[in-house]
């Protein structure tokens, strides 16, 4: 037999007995047509103390003899697809509420999804997955909690052994695109490219203007518009036949056009180096997560896995089986080891971002075609993959499942989660809504700013370091020849603070 549902009121038991009545009539019935059927229950709406009619809920239609009941169950029949024994309950609210009962449950759904999203703005920190930085944070953590078996040692070595691998790969590389930019082109006699050619369009039709002159100090229009390497191979050209026909040398310049350097593109070259920052910005909020995630759990060694639900029946207990029942989650560690993690994890992941940041813009804005704007705003993504190649390629199919299954670290009370009831949860629909200064600063488009924000810092860092202003155009500022070839990681972090040796006379100046 079906029990009536819990109430908040004390129910009388002799109010129990027409339920019962009932309970025996439908279930005599049903034997005559359907068999016997779950039994879900309403409260009467003409009685007093609480009292409970039955609701079949296999949504047999009552006989025209039964007019008596037919009219108590006119809501119930809506709902008659549902099988939910709450459902049944929810008849009376909204019959109360004067509304039917499929308003009410869109009404319980729009505030069980505005209180999850509540929820999800909360969030939750975990580790990185299918990273070697996530390992490095992980796996000692476990291997920890397991008392230092001798089973997970191998894989804590290896995660910080991969761990350093990725980190110097990642380093050398922006080393070598910084040093490609700041000491190979500069022996090149390559100046910065800065805004050479960014009025372009206008230049084409009025080459007169002080804003279209070249850094050889021709016009820059659309015919005699060329990438380094062609402007250099033509000026070679030319001054070989000066130097072998000296006699012809004035002619010879007048023919022989090498063009001018510049940028096919001024808007192409932002809008891809803006594509460059979003592809960055995953990373930022990895960095953050782990800030957060070292910050917000507790200063004390928790165990990091538990054993979770098992199977009562341990027939058949395998090796699978056993992975399955172990819960793995982010808990506590001690202050002690969230100093390592951020002198060895976090600090040197946000230095490599920062250099990628600088070094990637940097490399965009000496770009001057616009194949190879595009081409190259999509290739530097590459490096900050690097710890997921890692990983995959690298790293043991053991710590990327454990990496995949380990739980992550609410930022919230469990408790916040329950509601006692349908009514409690719509109270709370209202407490959610956004104030007035609170939904305003909800509809800011926080990532387009913050993403514009940081673009035009790095844009604006390239010109401080490179360029100068001349008439209201940045050009590149005078060159000097490096004394050496070496390039330090200090040069690529900073060339304010750690510039490179140069000679003192420039070998090109805008004046010249």
């Amino acid at each position: 037999m079906a029990r009536p549902p819990p109430s908040k009121s004390k129910v009388n038991i002799l109010d129990l007995r027409p339920v019962r009545r009932l309970e025996r009539e439908f279930r005599e019935e049903g034997k005559d047509e359907e068999g016997t059927g779950d039994l879900g229950f309403v409260m009467s709406p003409g009685k007093e103390g609480g009292g409970y009619i039955a609701v079949p809920n296999t949504g047999r239609r009552f006989s025209e003899g039964d007019a008596k009941t037919n009219s108590r169950f006119s809501h119930a029949s809506q709902a008659s697809h549902s099988t939910s024994r709450r459902d049944t309950i929810r008849v009376q609210t909204a019959e109360e509420l004067g509304v039917s009962l499929e308003e009410y449950r869109q009404q319980l759904a729009q505030a069980k999804l505005i209180g999850a999203m509540k929820f999800m703005q909360m969030g939750k920190v975990g580790i990185e997955p299918n990273s070697v930085y996530g390992a490095a944070v992980l796996m000692p953590q476990l291997a920890r909690t397991a008392h230092w078996h001798r089973s997970f040692i191998p894989h804590v070595w290896n995660s910080f052994f991969y761990l350093f691998v990725c980190m110097f790969v990642h380093a050398t590389m922006l080393i070598y695109v910084s040093k490609e930019l700041h000491v190979m082109n500069l022996f090149a006699g390559q100046p910065y490219l800065c805004d050479f050619g960014a009025d372009l369009p206008a230049c084409t039709l009025d080459e007169q203007s002080e804003r279209c002159v070249g850094p050889f100090g021709t016009p820059v229009t659309a015919p005699r518009l060329y990438s380094w390497s062609q402007w250099a191979s033509r000026s070679f050209v030319r001054d070989s036949m000066a130097a072998i026909f000296p006699e012809q040398e004035e002619e010879i310049r007048k023919v022989a056009d090498p063009g001018e350097y510049g940028v096919e593109s001024y808007y192409c070259r932002l809008l891809c180096c803006f594509v460059f920052v979003i592809s960055i910005t995953q990373e930022l909020d990895n960095i953050i997560k782990m800030m957060r995630l070292l910050y917000n759990i507790p200063n004390e060694d928790q165990p990091w896995f538990i054993l979770g639900e098992e199977d009562e029946d341990d027939s058949d207990e395998n090796m699978e089986k056993w992975l399955n029942e172990v819960e793995m989650k982010v808990a506590g560690m001690s202050r002690s080891w969230k100093m390592l993690n951020v002198f060895m994890v976090l600090i040197p992941k946000s230095l490599l971002w920062i250099m990628t940041a600088s070094t990637g813009i940097n490399f965009l804005m000496e770009t001057g075609g616009i194949d190879d704007i595009i081409v190259n705003s999509v290739a530097l993504g590459f490096l900050l993959q690097l710890d997921e190649i890692i990983t995959d390629a690298m790293l043991s199919d053991e710590v990327n499942h454990l990496l995949d299954e380990c739980k992550e670290f609410p930022l919230y009370q469990e408790g916040d989660l329950h509601t006692h009831g349908d009514q409690e949860t719509l109270s709370k629909l209202q407490a959610w809504a956004p104030g007035h200064l609170q939904l305003l600063w909800e509809m800011i488009p926080k990532v387009m700013v913050f993403c514009s924000t940081l673009l035009y810092c790095l844009v604006m860092r390239y010109y401080t370091l490179h360029c100068v202003q001349v008439d209201g155009k940045w050009v590149s500022k005078d060159m000097h020849l490096p004394s050496s070839l070496s390039f330090s990681l200090a040069n690529a972090l900073s060339l304010r603070w750690f510039p490179v040796d140069a000679a003192e006379k420039p070998y090109w100046s805008m004046s010249s």
